[in-house]
């Protein structure tokens, strides 16, 4: 009995070589086509590409596609394309798709609150339906289309704010906002200070207030009266009414010759006399120097004015020398005195 043989079975060896390369070519068509099934199974679903300026913090490939909140795909890949942009390869499920289109608009959101990135669609107003191979362009004039509100985006912006608005900014917004209370700070005050008449003037009795009313328009009559007398005395100049000529002449004259003469005249004593002013400032300085003790000098001055004040009193005729001579010891002038005392 031959080796392949079994016991009970009628087989020769031709039979037995045709029997193992069938089943030999059924196990290679049934791996082939294993293979092709798997690799079209991975190949389901529609892939569209994203061409954009930015990709958000932690959107890698196999990250998440939502759209309304509902999973529908993941992204197959991301590859740089030319003059620093990228290209984002979607494979998303066509069946779940709906109201999209190559309108559409891409928020790269956080999906969790580990951070964890995550793409969001939104419907755009209106466009082509999505066919596969599709590129949307979220460059140049559509990059305002991406939108970036990622965990990393987040922090930077709380970063900015803080270094820019807390710190200087916030600085001078204080500042300016310090000044405008400043400046409003009389309006204030007259609002308070009106609040508090009036709340005052309650609980005074009506005809208290009625009488003090009373005593103001009894005051503004005359200044009404007043007024309306000044502006008609002025309307009655006889210049302004009969020569108008000549008083815009005159005004003419003092608005365009005198003041003009007045300011170059004190410019040019002001250019003149600089150096004489120099001059003078030393001068008075030695002049102050002389007198070391003000003060002394003043009281002595004083004094000195004093006794002449006390030594010449004013009479009707003025001021008379008041000094008296004693000539006793004078044997010339005694004889002439007499009895008076030789004074």
């Amino acid at each position: 009995m031959p080796n392949y043989g079994m016991p009970g079975v009628a087989i020769d060896r031709t039979m037995s070589m045709r029997t193992g390369a069938v089943l030999l070519a059924a196990v290679v068509c049934v791996g082939a086509g294993w293979r092709v099934y798997d690799g079209v199974r991975e190949e389901d679903g529609l892939r569209i590409s994203l061409h954009t300026e930015q990709i958000g913090d932690g959107v890698v490939a196999g990250t998440q596609v939502r759209a309304d909140g509902v999973l529908v795909g993941e992204v197959a890949e991301i590859a740089p394309d030319q003059q620093g942009t990228q290209r984002i390869t979607l494979r998303l499920d066509d069946s779940r798709l709906d109201g999209l289109d190559d309108s559409l608009r891409v928020d790269y959101a956080t999906g969790n609150v580990f951070g964890i990135s995550e793409l969001e669609l939104r419907a755009g107003p209106g466009g082509a339906p999505l066919r596969p191979g599709t590129v949307i362009d979220l460059t140049g004039p559509n990059a305002a289309a991406a939108y970036d509100a990622t965990m990393g985006s987040l922090l930077r912006s709380v970063s900015q704010v803080s270094n820019e608005v807390l710190t200087a900014q916030l600085t001078s917004v204080l500042a300016q906002l310090a000044g405008d209370i400043r400046a409003f700070t009389p309006l204030l005050q007259s609002m308070v200070v009106l609040a508090r008449t009036v709340a005052d003037a309650q609980t005074l009795p009506m005809s208290y207030q009625l009488g003090q009313f009373g005593s103001a328009l009894g005051g503004a009559a005359p200044f009404v009266g007043a007024t309306l007398q000044v502006i008609d005395q002025v309307y009655r100049i006889p210049v302004l009414r009969t020569d108008r000529e000549r008083f815009d002449a005159t005004i003419d004259t003092v608005v365009e010759q005198l003041f003009p003469a007045f300011e170059r005249t004190m410019y040019r004593a002001g250019d003149e006399f600089a150096e004489y002013a120099a001059m003078l400032t030393p001068i008075l300085a030695a002049a102050a120097g002389m007198v070391s003790t003000p003060e002394q000098s003043s009281a002595e001055l004083r004094e000195l004015l004093d006794r002449l004040r006390s030594a010449m009193p004013e009479t009707p005729d003025g001021p008379v020398l008041n000094v008296d001579i004693d000539v006793r010891t004078v044997p010339v002038l005694a004889p002439l005195l007499g009895d008076a005392g030789g004074r």
